[in-house]
């Protein structure tokens, strides 16, 4: 009977360890703790989550406040509310806001990064309107799992627009997601390298490079998951999206500086994954594309095409050990094919991120991130140069090493 006991209590302590390194190695998969819920009375809560860190940024890296070429240190913080209401038996009612944090340097104050506010129907899904990214996120999630200096071959991974709205479903292993993003001025279009400064309905002068009027825009994205095969399940996720550009007005267009205005853009991507960040191996692969047309202009007495896309590869791989240790590295790529008559040609970034967390305890982790050129195009001249055709710069290798609290 001594050892019945003494044999379960032992199978307890192992159970009750495992569970443990599973939590820890999943928080270090996602980098942020349970929300603390603050209230929840009547079926109404709020929590309140968020995180300090501080990053050393290596010389090349682009540091906030570090003078060209050095090397800095950078501190910065994250405050968020989760709020939830039951409405009906069957509806609940839910709102987030997530800021920045002023760092005295690229913040001032509190910058939003997230706001929407919804309604969950249970089985039948939910709708949320507000500040996020499109229904393609979803796929580009799949190998967007580096802290700095991944996500090279993406387009559109932090694209957080205003006027969105979006209606999700999930069940069965399978997700859909469609969206619908509103008119708004001065909004994030990642590979919108070439878009001009413009003069807004106000008549502020907006944006610059990868900033743009949007008239409209669609996106969807499917994907299913399967059970666990051997260590983990496999998902496949596709999507799509459109976004046309203003051209209500002269002074708010979207003007490129290689001729014509931006009119509009398709993005495709697809996505394969096996196994989890939680803990054990994890793999997938990434293909995006984002196809940006431009409308013709007069250019040496006859009408010219300025139409080009900016497409990638990622390749990821990690494994989570049971103590909160997590590795991951990859291969990622992105062509920038210009199709313009008056400038034919493309350029390729090619890189190899490597990364390394420690999850000591729920809520305090340590990283080091290092990014690796490997044949980044570097020529002398724009049609040989990624850096001055974009003015992306993965010609040089560059690291991170930072430690951050999440509550």
């Amino acid at each position: 009977m001594n050892l019945l006991l003494k044999t379960n209590f032992m199978g307890y302590r192992i159970m009750k360890k495992s569970l443990l390194a599973l939590a820890i190695a999943a928080l270090a998969a996602s980098s942020a703790a349970s929300a603390a819920t603050v209230y929840d009375k009547d079926g109404t809560s709020l929590s309140v989550y968020g995180r300090v860190q501080g990053v050393v940024y290596s010389t090349h890296a682009d540091g906030a406040g570090a003078n060209e070429g050095d090397s800095t240190i950078v501190a910065s913080g994250r405050l968020g509310f989760d709020m939830r209401t039951q409405l009906t038996p069957g509806i609940a009612g839910f709102a987030k806001v997530e800021w920045e944090m002023a760092d005295g340097q690229k913040y001032d104050g509190f910058q939003a990064r997230y706001a929407w506010v919804g309604a969950d129907f249970g089985q039948f899904g939910q709708v949320k309107a507000g500040t996020f990214e499109d229904a393609v996120k979803y796929v580009l999630n799949t190998t967007d799992i580096f802290d700095d200096w991944g996500c090279v071959g993406q387009a559109g991974n932090d694209d957080k627009r205003d006027g969105m709205v979006m209606y999700s479903w999930s069940g069965y292993g399978f997700d859909a997601n469609i969206s619908y993003g509103a008119s708004q001025q001065g909004q994030l279009v990642d590979g919108a390298y070439f878009a001009q400064a413009y003069v807004n309905s106000n008549g502020d002068r907006v944006g610059g490079s990868e900033t743009l009027p949007i008239e409209g825009s669609f996106a969807v994205s499917v994907g299913y998951t399967s059970p666990d095969v051997l260590f983990g399940p496999i998902a496949v996720r596709l999507g799509y999206g459109y976004v046309g550009f203003s051209g209500h007005d002269a002074r708010t267009n979207a003007v490129s500086s290689i001729g014509g205005m931006y009119d509009s853009y398709n993005q495709y991507a697809a996505a394969l994954s096996w196994g989890s960040l939680a803990q054990g191996p994890y793999v997938a692969a990434l293909y995006q594309m984002r196809d940006f047309d431009l409308r013709k202009v007069a250019y040496a007495g006859s009408e010219v095409d300025s139409n080009y896309s900016v497409s990638g590869v990622e390749v990821v791989a990690g494994y989570g050990f049971a103590n909160g240790v997590s590795i991951r590295t990859g291969w990622e790529w992105q062509n920038v094919d210009l199709d313009a008559e008056v400038g034919d040609y493309d350029v390729n970034a090619y890189a190899i991120p490597v990364y390394v967390n420690y999850q000591i305890n729920p809520n305090f982790n340590v990283w080091a991130e290092a990014r690796f050129d490997v044949g980044t195009d570097d020529g002398d001249t724009a049609k040989d140069s990624f850096l001055k055709t974009t003015g992306v710069n993965y010609e040089e290798n560059v690291y991170s090493v930072g430690a951050r609290f999440t509550f």
